[in-house]
């Protein structure tokens, strides 16, 4: 009884009910935070295309109409800025492809530069200058022409042993195959605009090195041309394998031993057309392998498309020129070796980084960077310097004035919405 006495029922509050703790901030913060980013992400994911397609769609219905400078622009939108990494690595796979036509292999097994393990090196990194000189400089420039007529010299060497077709089937394979690589696996395809864009700019390149004649009037004419033209000589010789093996051992060079034999699965599953292999003389992938890599490359389209913003400035793989008047090539762009790298401190740590302790500027790489005029194997590097500048010179009259090109003009990299 004393206990029922002593017990107080607790006062009622007026009609007010007791209270909840509060939520802590970032309940709401961090998912709020996470929507707005992901909606900037889908607002800015298309808004440099966009940019590009109002500034010319006056072409968009026949962007055949296009001249080079205007082509230039459109294309490094896709090279530079929105799908460089496959634009680059289906540019690689082009070269690779290549070595599977029985009409090219013999003058590259002979003149070894392709299968010399002291000589591949500096041919792929030769080659990566050129194709970056090229597509991403200024084509009208002192350093593009000289680069241009360097190329145009070292063919000349071997004029009397190139199957002229074999210029078109490059060029082909340059101007189809990054764009396969992109439809089918970055965040999004390229445009007709973009495709369209990139073969003027090619067929420009071949007005300049003397083939135009020979290459077809429209990129569908282009694709069928090439697809007959691999049809007569895509075929199996040992100067494929000899050429397409040392490729691979030039891939391996930075991997350890004990992962050979996966990468090479690994190599052989990018390689997705059986004509191409069989050419080259490497078996079918295993299906695992040919799933690993088709799913890496779908699972990064999905999550750069969704997930990351676009790139705040394009990127700029242009070596560039010294106080000397000699050209630098970036660590950051090195492909096998590192030719034409300064030696400094911070290129011997990237490279040291970057390499595994494999790779670094200086001694037979020449950290001394390069000039157009030199690039090409060793034996050449001191010859036909005055011949080229003399070329580089004569190849002004193939500049289009710049009042005749007034679409085109200014950054392409201002894009508005």
């Amino acid at each position: 009884m004393d206990t029922l006495q002593n017990f107080t029922i607790p006062e009622r509050d007026s009609g007010e009910w007791p209270t909840q703790p509060a939520s802590p901030p970032w309940r709401i913060i961090v998912p709020t935070a996470i929507v707005c980013y992901l909606t900037l992400v889908q607002l800015l994911r298309f808004r440099a295309l966009r940019a590009i397609e109002r500034k010319y769609a006056a072409y968009m219905a026949d962007p055949y109409k296009l001249n080079y400078r205007q082509a230039a622009e459109i294309m490094r939108l896709h090279q530079l800025f929105d799908t460089p990494f496959l634009f680059y690595f289906g540019t690689q796979w082009a070269l690779v492809k290549s070595y599977g036509m029985s009409t090219g292999t013999p003058l590259l097994v002979r003149t070894r530069q392709l299968c010399d393990p002291a000589r591949v090196g500096r041919r792929a990194e030769d080659t990566a200058i050129l194709l970056v000189e090229l597509l991403v400089g200024d084509l009208d420039s002192e350093r593009g022409r000289r680069a241009m007529a360097r190329l145009n010299w070292m063919h000349e060497r071997y004029a009397s042993r190139i199957v002229r077709g074999d210029y078109v089937h490059t060029l082909a394979l340059f101007v189809l195959e990054p764009a396969r690589w992109i439809d089918r696996y970055d965040w999004r395809p390229l445009t007709r605009l973009e495709k369209v864009a990139y073969f003027v700019y090619w067929r420009e390149l071949a007005r300049r090195m003397g083939f135009e004649e020979l290459v077809p009037e429209t990129l569908e004419a282009l694709e069928q041309w090439k697809q007959d033209y691999e049809a007569k000589h895509m075929y199996f010789i040992p100067e494929n394998r000899m050429v397409a093996e040392s490729t691979v051992e030039l891939f391996l060079r930075g991997v350890p031993e004990s992962l050979h034999g996966l990468m090479r699965t690994l190599f052989v599953s990018f390689i997705d057309e059986k004509p191409v292999r069989d050419a080259l003389g490497f078996p079918d992938p295993p299906l695992w392998a040919s799933a690993l890599t088709a799913g890496f490359f779908r699972l990064r389209g999905f999550v750069l498309r969704y997930f990351f913003l676009p790139r705040l400035a394009p990127m700029d793989p242009l070596a560039q020129p010294a106080k000397d008047g000699r050209i630098y090539r970036s660590p950051r762009f090195v492909g096998f070796e590192p030719w034409y790298v300064a030696d400094t401190w911070y290129n011997r740590v990237l490279l040291w980084l970057t390499s595994g302790g494999k790779a670094a500027p200086g001694g037979k790489y020449q950290g001394r960077g390069y000039l157009p005029e030199e690039l090409g194997p060793a034996e050449f590097e001191k010859l036909g310097k005055e011949e080229v500048l003399k070329r580089a010179e004569a190849m002004k009259e193939h500049a289009i004035p710049e009042k005749d090109a007034p679409i085109g003009s200014g950054c392409p990299f201002s894009f508005g919405f």
